[in-house]
């Protein structure tokens, strides 16, 4: 198996949104980068301990008790320690309402993917794409519009194929094409941040469009780099076209990471994380 992680701050900070987006959009096609599994049996340790436990063990706030994402995560056997992937949280979420396609570099995980279909009566709505979704998406015959909603999952999305294309390449064909998007990105340091902004900047302005962004971090990250790493450092969305119902429950939930995490130690260090939201703009 070759993802042999989840539950960590990181898919929290990306999973929750994500459900919550997808109740309130409503999206006909739907869309995932990099879906790997369905879902992922955890164990308790401290990167799952700082991430999806610490959220379900020390939270009784109402933005996340009654989320979307929470209620599946515990209909879908977390008190087992079963963790719902972000295909399975779509499904959920969308039940028959949409049609998805999956892409990953992994045959064995869209196995996955498509054994949870069949479980849910999703079969006919699923087309599972093996291989390099940079490619895929940049292929003239992937059409997408404004009914298309799509989530970008890259880690660093400047890592280039061996075309020389890189995820904000596929982030500019969804602009240029009025798509819902959702893109997760991560970062290591104050200047990986820093750079993944600037380009949200640029964008905003050669598209004349608005780009909100929601950032997670640890307290100690610096310009070169950060000492802890429960799983990843900094991480942040990105949202393009989506209501102000959405980015109203994004900030709601934002605030939310924020209070849980205020005075939260990993392996015994502080790691609180900062929070920032930024609104890209034409100027």
């Amino acid at each position: 198996m070759p993802y042999k992680h989840a539950g960590e701050v990181g898919d929290v900070w990306k999973h929750m949104p994500l459900c919550e987006i997808l109740k309130i959009e409503k999206p006909v096609k739907y869309h995932e980068s990099n879906s790997a599994y369905s879902g992922y049996t955890i164990s308790r340790n401290p990167k799952t301990e700082y991430g999806i436990l610490k959220v379900l063990q020390s939270s009784r706030d109402d933005v996340f008790v009654n989320s979307e994402y929470c209620k599946i995560l515990k209909a879908n056997g977390m008190g087992n320690l079963r963790y719902t992937g972000s295909p399975g949280l779509a499904m959920e979420t969308l039940s028959n309402k949409a049609n998805y396609f999956f892409h990953d570099l992994e045959q064995e995980a869209l196995n996955d993917v498509k054994i949870f279909a069949q479980y849910k009566e999703l079969q006919n709505h699923v087309k599972t794409i093996c291989g390099d979704s940079i490619n895929a998406f940049l292929n003239n015959d992937y059409v997408i519009d404004c009914n298309d909603f799509i989530f970008f999952d890259p880690y660093c999305p400047f890592d280039k194929n061996e075309k020389g294309y890189n995820f904000f390449d596929i982030f500019t064909k969804a602009i240029i094409s009025k798509s819902k998007i959702l893109l997760w990105y991560g970062y290591e340091s104050i200047v990986g941040q820093q750079e993944i902004l600037a380009q949200f900047r640029t964008l905003a302005n050669e598209h004349k469009i608005e780009i909100w962004s929601f950032d997670v971090w640890q307290k100690n990250m610096t310009w070169s780099g950060c000492e802890i790493n429960p799983g990843v450092p900094g991480c942040g969305i990105a949202c393009v076209n989506l209501s102000d119902e959405s980015v109203t429950i994004i900030k709601q939930q934002l605030a939310f990471i924020e209070n849980c995490y205020a005075n939260a130690i990993y392996n015994g260090n502080d790691a609180m994380l900062l929070v920032e939201t930024n609104r890209f703009h034409c100027t």
